[in-house]
C-alpha cells in the first residue's frame, strides 16, 4: 500500500512539473487540462465547475429546487431563503475572486517586482512571497512542506524566505514523508545563525503515531481526485494544521501576528475527512485575549481572510479561544492547479449549504443553526455507507397523552435514540475491530446525531444494513430526497460503542447529592477509605513471596498503563472509538495532549516517558523494589493518588458501574424499572458472579447538580430484554409522564452515560427527593434571560432590506463562543449557595437551573440578563469552602474575596467530613511509605552490579597503560553531559527551553518542554558518544559509560535521575544479566505488548497471603 501511494505522489508531482511546463503566463487555467482524465464520481460536490471562466458553476445546472444545497454559485445562500436579491453587491464574491486574480496576472508570471503586490484589505498576510509560491507550484512541491517553510518564516526571528534559495526549492519536491525529515538540514543546518534553530527542529520530531507526513502524502491523491471522505476504508481528514494567534496592544489599536504550528497527526472528524486536513486550519488563542478582545477578534476575521502561501483561509466557526478556518477557492498571485485538486475547492458559501443548508432549515434560531456545526466536528470513524433505501426515519415515542407537537423534551421517552439491524451493528465491529458485538453505537449520520441500538426485530445476518432514525435524532434538514443527498451523508460516522466501566468512581458533585438524598456520612467515608488504603498499598513493596511480580501488576493496574500503551499504538482518531477516553467525557475541544511524550520510550536511551512504565522497567529488569530510585517514583506515584483522593473525593464503588443509558426498545419495563445485564460477570456481594442486577439501585449522570438528580429505582431481569441480547446497556421504562433520563439533570438518550450503583449501605438508606426540583418554574427564563429569537428567516429579510451580502453575517454569529461564558461562574455561585443552604433549598436549585441553563446556552440563545448576574455576583461571588475542588481563578482573584456566609444548617457539609477523612488517610500512609524509603535510602549501597563494566574497563586500563586517554575520554564525555543534564533541568545552558526557544523568562517549563530538554541531552549524549576507540569497542563504550554515569550519580548526593535518562537500556540489561540464571531478552515493541494475567497475579497474592497467616501461626 505504502509503495502504491508513493507511486501515486512520483506521477502526481511529475504531473504538476509537466502542466507548468505546458501551461502560459496567463492566471487563466488551462482549459485543456488532464482534470478530465481523472476519475470522476457520481457525487454532488461543489466547486467543480469550467475551468475556462473563473465564476464556478454547478456542476449539476439543472437540479430541481431541493438539490442538496450543493450549487456553487456564491450568492445562492441567500437564492436558498427564498430567491433573495442582493442588487448591487449581487457579483461582490465574483468582484473578488477577479480582483485577486488580476493581481496575480498583473504581477505574477509576467515577472513583474514580487515587492510589488499589495495586500487587498479584506486578506491578512500570514506567511506569503509570490515567488516562492510560484517556485512551490512549478517545482510540484507539497503543500506539508510548504507550511513548514512558511512555519519557519513565522516561528524563527532572523529566518526570512530570502534564507529559502528558489535553487533550492527542486530540493524540496517529492512524498512529504520524505523530504519533511530532512528539510531543516537543507535549510537551517550550514548556517551558525540558525543553529539554535536546527538544535529546536530536530527535539521537535514527532513520533510515528503523530507524524503527519505520510498521511498528508496519502490525502493528496484523494483531493486531488475529489473522492475525499466517501471512502471508510482510507477516510484521511486525520491531520490537524494549527495557528496560534498572539494579539498584542500598539499605538492604541491591536496587533494581530500569527504563528504557524508543525502539523501533527490527530483526531478526525466529517469535515476534515470532506474537506481534507491540508483545507482546514485552527487558529488558537489564549483565553484572556478571548476574554479581553472578543470584538476585535471577531471583526478580524468577518472581514478578513488569511493568507498562507497564496492560498486565503476564511473563518467559520468559533469555540473557547479557537477560530477554524476553511481554505476556500480563491488564490492570490498564484493560479489554481487541477493536478493539486484545486478546481475541487469550494466556497464558504457551498459549505455552509451542504452541511447545514439555510432553505431547508431557515425555520432555525441563529443559535441553534450555528450549534449544529460542532456535529461536524465531533471525533468519529467511518463506520458502514447505507443505501439509501436503506435510511428509514420513525417517530418517537412520547409520555402518556402527549404527540409529537406537544410534548416536551422531558416527555419524548426515546429522545436521541434510533435503531440499527444485526448486520449493520456486525459490519460496525468488524470495521472497529472491537472485541465483542456491541448493542449500540454513538454515531452521527447525515443531519442525525444520537444512539443506534440494535433493532428488536431486525436480526438476520443476511440482511442488507439498515437504519431507522427518530424524529428527535433529526437536528439538520437534509433534502426529502435521500437520493439526491451528498455521498457522505450516507455513512455512518461512529463515535463510540456500549462499553461499560465497572467499579465506577462517582464525583463530589454525586456525593453531595447522596449526602442530601439521606446516605449517611459514615457509609461513604468507609467507601473513600476503602479507596485510599487500595490505591495506597498498591504502591508499596512487599517482602512476601513474587512481591516484586505483585507490585509489577498493581502498578500496571491502578495508573492504567494498558489504556497509556493502546493509546501508543492506535491512531488518535480512533480512541473513543476504542474506549481509551472516559465514557463520561464528552468534551470535543479539547486541546491536543502531549501525545509526543506519550508515543514511547526515549528513542536513544531507552527510558520510559512515565514513572509508573519506569517503575515496571526495573522490576522486569531485576532491580529490587526497594531500590533507592525505584522507591522514590513508588512514593511519587502514591503521592499522585492520595492528592487526587484529597483533591477530587475520588470514591470508586465496587458494587456499580457506568454506561450508555437506552430506552426500552420492547417496550416490556414499568414506569420505575430498569434493566441492566452485562456480557461479563460482574461481583454483587448479596449474589456473587452474576451478569444480570436487580434489586434497588442508584442511577445518576454528571452534572449531577439538583438533589433529584440521583434517582433510587427497581432493577428487573426481563426475559425479553435479555433474550434479545440487550448487554451493557442500561435499559430505562418508556412508561410514565416523562423520561427517567430527563430526571437526571436533564438527560436524554443521544449518548448520555450514567452511573447504576447497586451497594446496599448507599441505595437503603437513599430515599428519592421530589421531582420538582427537577424542572425550573415556570417564568424562570423570562425572568433570568435575554433570548435571542432571530431565525434564519429574519436575517433573509435584513439582507433584502440592505441587500448585503448575508455570509459576513452568518460568520459573526458562528464566531460569538470564542470567548468563555458564564457557566464557571454560576457553577461557582451554585457551590456556594449549596454550601451554606443545602441542596433542597430555592436559591440552591435556581443557582443550578442558572448553571445548566449556561451549559446549553450556545443552542438555546439564553443570555443572562445583566441585572440578574449583577445581583447574583454580588450575593454570591465569595471566597468558596475549601473543601470544594479549586482551580486556579481566571482573574487571580482568590484569596481576595469576602468570606462566605456560615452555613445556615445544623448538618456538617458531607465533603468538609470527607475531606477530613482524606487527610488523615492520605498523610497516614504517605508517612508510611516515606519511612519505608528513608530506610532503604539509608541502607542503599552502590549496586556493584551497575559498576562492574566500568571496572572492567579500569582493569583492562591498567593492564593497558597506553589506552587510559580512551577511558579518561568515556568519563570526560560523561562529566561534560552530566553538567549539561543539570543545567537544562534547571532551565540553563544549551539544552534549556530558554536556549532553544529563545525565551527570558522566569516561568517554570511545562512538563513537555522539560521533558524536551531531557531528551535533547540523551541524543547528543548518544551521537557524541567516544567511537572508534582501540581497546573498547562501541558496545562496551556505551556499557562503561552507562556504568561511570551510575557512579557519578551515586558519588554525588545519590540522585540518580542523569544516569537512567541517557543509559536507560544499557543499565538494565546490565542488572537483568547480573540477576543470575538465565534471562529474557525482548525489543521494546514485544515487552510493552506483554502483562501479568489477571489469573496469576491472583495467585502470587495468595501465595503471599498463605504465607502472612503461617507466619500469623
Amino acid at each position: 500500500m505504502l509503495l502504491r501511494t508513493l507511486k501515486i505522489m512520483y506521477e502526481t508531482f511529475d504531473q504538476r512539473t509537466q502542466a507548468y511546463r505546458r501551461r502560459s503566463p496567463s492566471p487563466v487555467p488551462d482549459t485543456n487540462s488532464d482534470k478530465d482524465e481523472l476519475p470522476q464520481l457520481s457525487i454532488n460536490m461543489p466547486g467543480q465547475y469550467p475551468m475556462t471562466s473563473y465564476e464556478p458553476e454547478p456542476m449539476y445546472a439543472g437540479e430541481a429546487e431541493y438539490s442538496d444545497g450543493m450549487e456553487t454559485d456564491t450568492d445562492r445562500l441567500t437564492e436558498q431563503l427564498g430567491g433573495t436579491q442582493l442588487g448591487s453587491d449581487e457579483y461582490e464574491d465574483h468582484m473578488e475572486y477577479v480582483e485577486i486574480q488580476e493581481a496575480t496576472e498583473d504581477q505574477g508570471f509576467g515577472g513583474a517586482r514580487d515587492s510589488a503586490y499589495t495586500i487587498p484589505p479584506d486578506v491578512h498576510e500570514v506567511a506569503f512571497s509570490p515567488k516562492h509560491t510560484r517556485a512551490f507550484d512549478e517545482n510540484g512541491v507539497s503543500w506539508a512542506i510548504q507550511w513548514e517553510v512558511a512555519r519557519y518564516v513565522t516561528s524563527y526571528p532572523n529566518f526570512s524566505w530570502e534564507h529559502t534559495p528558489l535553487h533550492v526549492v527542486p530540493q524540496l519536491c517529492g512524498p512529504s514523508a520524505d523530504k519533511a525529515a530532512t528539510l531543516a538540514d537543507v535549510l537551517l543546518k550550514g548556517e551558525p545563525l540558525f543553529l539554535d534553530y536546527y538544535k529546536r527542529e530536530r527535539a521537535m520530531r514527532q513520533p510515528t503515531l503523530t507524524s503527519p507526513w505520510e498521511e498528508l502524502d496519502s490525502e493528496e491523491t484523494y483531493i486531488r481526485d475529489n473522492n475525499r471522505g466517501v471512502s471508510i476504508e482510507n477516510p484521511g481528514g486525520k491531520v490537524q494544521q494549527r495557528l496560534h494567534l498572539d494579539i498584542s496592544e500598539t499605538g492604541g489599536g491591536l496587533d494581530f501576528k500569527f504563528t504557524l504550528e508543525q502539523p501533527t497527526k490527530s483526531k478526525s472528524c466529517r469535515f476534515s475527512r470532506f474537506l481534507g486536513s491540508r483545507r482546514l486550519v485552527e487558529c488558537h488563542f489564549s483565553m484572556k485575549n478571548a476574554k479581553k478582545h472578543k470584538a476585535a477578534i471577531i471583526d478580524f476575521f468577518v472581514k478578513k481572510r488569511l493568507l498562507i502561501n497564496g492560498r486565503l483561509f476564511q473563518a467559520f466557526y468559533g469555540h473557547q479561544g479557537k477560530v477554524n478556518l476553511m481554505e476556500i477557492n480563491q488564490d492570490f498571485h498564484r493560479s489554481p492547479l487541477s493536478e493539486l485538486g484545486d478546481d475541487n475547492r469550494i466556497s464558504l458559501t457551498d459549505f455552509i449549504a451542504w452541511h447545514n443548508n439555510l432553505h431547508l432549515n431557515s425555520n432555525q434560531t441563529i443559535n441553534k443553526w450555528v450549534s449544529r456545526f460542532a456535529l461536524g466536528f465531533s471525533t468519529s470513524q467511518p463506520g458502514i455507507i447505507f443505501r439509501p433505501e436503506n435510511i428509514h426515519f420513525i417517530d418517537d415515542i412520547y409520555a402518556t397523552g402527549k404527540t409529537k407537537a406537544s410534548a416536551a423534551s422531558h416527555e419524548i421517552m426515546t429522545d436521541g435514540c434510533g435503531f440499527l439491524n444485526y448486520a449493520a451493528l456486525k459490519v460496525i465491529q468488524e470495521k472497529m475491530a472491537w472485541e465483542s458485538f456491541c448493542t449500540c453505537v454513538q454515531a452521527r449520520i447525515g443531519g442525525s446525531k444520537g444512539l443506534f441500538m440494535l433493532h428488536p426485530e431486525h436480526r438476520d445476518p443476511s440482511e442488507e444494513p439498515q437504519i431507522w432514525l427518530r424524529s428527535s435524532q433529526v437536528k439538520i434538514q437534509l433534502n426529502p430526497e435521500k437520493e439526491k443527498w451528498s455521498p457522505i451523508h450516507y455513512i455512518l460516522d461512529v463515535l463510540s460503542g456500549s462499553f461499560i466501566q465497572e467499579s465506577s468512581s462517582i464525583t463530589y458533585e454525586m456525593i453531595m447529592s447522596l449526602s442530601e438524598n439521606k446516605v449517611p456520612d459514615r457509609a461513604l467515608a468507609k467507601l473513600l477509605r476503602d479507596t485510599i488504603e487500595r490505591d495506597a498499598q498498591s504502591m508499596e513493596p512487599s517482602s512476601k513471596p513474587h512481591g516484586s511480580k505483585v507490585l509489577y501488576d498493581s502498578v500496571y493496574a491502578t495508573h492504567r498503563v494498558l489504556q497509556s500503551r493502546l493509546r501508543q499504538i492506535i491512531s488518535l482518531d480512533a480512541h473513543r472509538a476504542q474506549a481509551l477516553i472516559e465514557l463520561e467525557d464528552e468534551d470535543e475541544y479539547e486541546g491536543l495532549t502531549s501525545a509526543k511524550w506519550e508515543a514511547g520510550p526515549d528513542p536513544f536511551s531507552g527510558q520510559p516517558a512515565s514513572s509508573q512504565e519506569q517503575v515496571l522497567g526495573w522490576l522486569q529488569a531485576g532491580f529490587s523494589p526497594t531500590d533507592r530510585f525505584v522507591m522514590e517514583k513508588l512514593v511519587y506515584l502514591q503521592k499522585k493518588l492520595m492528592t487526587e483522593a484529597v483533591n477530587r473525593y475520588r470514591i470508586a464503588i465496587p458494587e456499580s458501574v457506568r454506561a450508555l443509558i437506552v430506552p426500552d426498545p420492547l417496550g416490556v419495563l414499568e414506569e420505575g424499572q430498569v434493566f441492566f445485564a452485562s456480557s461479563q460477570p460482574i461481583q454483587t456481594n448479596r449474589s456473587g458472579l452474576t451478569h444480570c442486577i436487580t434489586g434497588p439501585v442508584l442511577v445518576s449522570r454528571n452534572p449531577c447538580i439538583q438533589i433529584s438528580d440521583t434517582r433510587k429505582v427497581i432493577a428487573v431481569n426481563s426475559h425479553e430484554l435479555w433474550s434479545r441480547s440487550y448487554f451493557d446497556v442500561i435499559i430505562f421504562s418508556t412508561e410514565g409522564s416523562r423520561s427517567l433520563a430527563s430526571l437526571l439533570s436533564g438527560g436524554d438518550y443521544d449518548g448520555d452515560t450514567a452511573v447504576m450503583i447497586w451497594d446496599e449501605s448507599i441505595t437503603s438508606p437513599f430515599q428519592n427527593s421530589h421531582k420538582e426540583f427537577a424542572d425550573p418554574s415556570i417564568d424562570f427564563e423570562r425572568v433570568n434571560f435575554n433570548k435571542s429569537k432571530v431565525v434564519l428567516r429574519d436575517i433573509k429579510a435584513q439582507a433584502e432590506l440592505g441587500k448585503v451580502d448575508i455570509t459576513p453575517r452568518l460568520v459573526e454569529a458562528m464566531l460569538q463562543q470564542i470567548s468563555p461564558n458564564q457557566l464557571g461562574v454560576y457553577n461557582m455561585f451554585y457551590r456556594n449557595c449549596a454550601y451554606v443552604h443545602g441542596l433542597d433549598h430555592p436559591q440552591t436549585a435556581r443557582l443550578g437551573h442558572m448553571f445548566t441553563q449556561c451549559l446549553d446556552a450556545v443552542k438555546s440563545g439564553l443570555e443572562v440578563k445583566p441585572e440578574v448576574f449583577r445581583l447574583d455576583r454580588k450575593t454570591w461571588d465569595r471566597e468558596p469552602p475549601s473543601c470544594f475542588p479549586s482551580k486556579a481563578e481566571e482573574d487571580n482573584s482568590r484569596g481576595r474575596k469576602l468570606s462566605l456566609p456560615p452555613r445556615k444548617i445544623s448538618e456538617r457539609f458531607i465533603l468538609d467530613v470527607l475531606q477530613v477523612v482524606a487527610t488523615q488517610e492520605t498523610d497516614r500512609y504517605k508517612l508510611k511509605l516515606s519511612e519505608m524509603r528513608e530506610r532503604c535510602n539509608s541502607s542503599y549501597n552502590i549496586d556493584q552490579d551497575l559498576i562492574r563494566p566500568l571496572n572492567e574497563a579500569e582493569a583492562r586500563v591498567h593492564k593497558h597503560p597506553q589506552f587510559q586517554e580512551e577511558l579518561a575520554s568515556i568519563k570526560a564525555h560523561v562529566k561534560t553531559f552530566r553538567d549539561h543534564f543539570i543545567q537544562a533541568r534547571n532551565n540553563m545552558g544549551p539544552y534549556s527551553t530558554q536556549a532553544r526557544y529563545g525565551r527570558r523568562t522566569k516561568k517554570k517549563p511545562s512538563i513537555s518542554e522539560d521533558q524536551e530538554s531531557i531528551r535533547a541531552v540523551s541524543e547528543d549524549y548518544s551521537r557524541k558518544m567516544p567511537s572508534n576507540l582501540v581497546m573498547f569497542s562501541d558496545y562496551e563504550v556505551s556499557m562503561v559509560a552507562a556504568a561511570y554515569a551510575y557512579q557519578e550519580d551515586a558519588s554525588r548526593g545519590r540522585i540518580f535521575n542523569f544516569c537512567f535518562a541517557v543509559s536507560w537500556a544499557e543499565l538494565c540489561a546490565i542488572k537483568a544479566r547480573a540477576s543470575g540464571g538465565a534471562f529474557v531478552t525482548l525489543t521494546s515493541g514485544f515487552i510493552e505488548s506483554l502483562a501479568i494475567h489477571r489469573k496469576v497475579a491472583k495467585v502470587f497474592r495468595n501465595m503471599g497471603n498463605e504465607e502472612s497467616e503461617d507466619e500469623e501461626v
